[in-house]
């Protein structure tokens, strides 16, 4: 699918508001504030036709839901690397890679998450996990940056084509291995391209899972908006078109890494996330608890998100039910 085309079928009827003025003051990220309601924000934006959107106001809460499949389409094949824990990918060989039909390959993915409507900006940021961060109007995941654990892999980085077939496509997505969680790991380029106007900042294209809206690089007055514009966390205080009196929002940028949101600003729930820096499991524990070695523990479970249980247990030599149980409970 060329670039144009891929484009073309992005869906176009998102909600466009009047532009702002200027942002608040950066300083007022620094400290604890009070919820802001992003209610009818959601319920206006322009969600495609595979996203269903349930409002509690009771629980000040909004319920996303979809097939997981982004509503812009895709490219037509993709680079599916034959071992995903041998990364980074950028050098390795046309060989090293296996060629999908996405039309075949790809998979539905149920995407069931509770957000807030009432998201809290809190001074202690959390790091955000591999897998899903947020969701985005067109059905599809947002992931962070990275494609392993350690982080030490940046996924638009990591770009690879071979004989014109891509590791990411040109809305800088692609799914996990098995086909399954079709994900972005940057400007949903699909999105942004339909909505953006020259001149204006850009509009709602997703929400996190603390609460807080998600931008591409147009801010005020459409400038282009870079990572030094910006918080650790990608983000800062100021109006936007669906937020006039100004809100913490989060921009995803195009300039240099982090593209993706790397950590929360918002008030987030991370016990199940496990122990360890910014939620991230203690693989050494689990390692012990299963008799096996942390390295042997990290190859089995691979870099997908969520990991093959089944196929990790049986690399192992463990039952499913005790890694399942070794394991923290996922982030999201």
């Amino acid at each position: 699918m060329s670039n144009k085309a891929l484009f073309r079928t992005a869906t176009a009827s998102f909600l466009i508001a009047t532009a702002a003025l200027a942002p608040a003051p950066l300083s007022a990220q620094d400290a604890t504030t009070a919820p802001v309601d992003t209610s009818a924000a959601v319920e206006a934006a322009g969600w495609a036709d595979n996203v269903t959107i349930t409002m509690d106001a009771d629980a000040n809460t909004f319920r996303y839901q979809s097939n997981g499949i982004p509503s812009h389409g895709f490219a037509e094949k993709y680079l599916i690397p034959s071992d995903p824990t041998d990364q980074p990918f950028k050098d390795k060989p046309a060989e090293f890679f296996d060629v999908v039909n996405s039309a075949e390959y790809f998979t539905e993915t149920e995407v069931d998450t509770t957000i807030t409507t009432r998201p809290v900006l809190v001074e202690k940021t959390t790091e955000t996990s591999l897998g899903r961060i947020g969701v985005a109007l067109s059905g599809a995941q947002l992931f962070n940056d990275y494609e392993d654990m350690e982080r030490a892999v940046v996924a638009q980085e990591d770009q690879v084509i071979h004989d014109h077939v891509p590791f990411l496509d040109e809305c800088n997505g692609h799914t996990l291995v098995n086909g399954s969680d079709y994900h972005y790991h940057g400007i949903p380029v699909c999105i942004s391209e339909a909505t953006g106007q020259p001149g204006k900042h850009s509009v709602m294209i997703g929400v996190l899972e603390d609460g807080f809206p998600v931008y591409s690089n147009q801010g005020e007055g459409g400038v282009i908006v870079t990572n030094a514009d910006l918080d650790a966390c990608s983000g800062h205080v100021g109006e936007t078109p669906e937020f006039p009196e100004g809100i913490y929002h989060y921009h995803l940028t195009a300039d240099e890494a982090p593209y993706m949101i790397d950590c929360y600003h918002g008030e987030i729930e991370v016990v199940a996330r496990g122990p360890g820096a910014g939620g991230r499991p203690d693989f050494a524990a689990v390692a012990v608890q299963l008799g096996v070695t942390e390295a042997d523990l990290m190859n089995a479970l691979g870099t997908s998100m969520p990991p093959d249980f089944a196929a990790a247990a049986q690399a192992l030599e463990v039952s499913e039910d005790d890694l399942r149980a070794a394991m923290p409970g996922p982030g999201q």
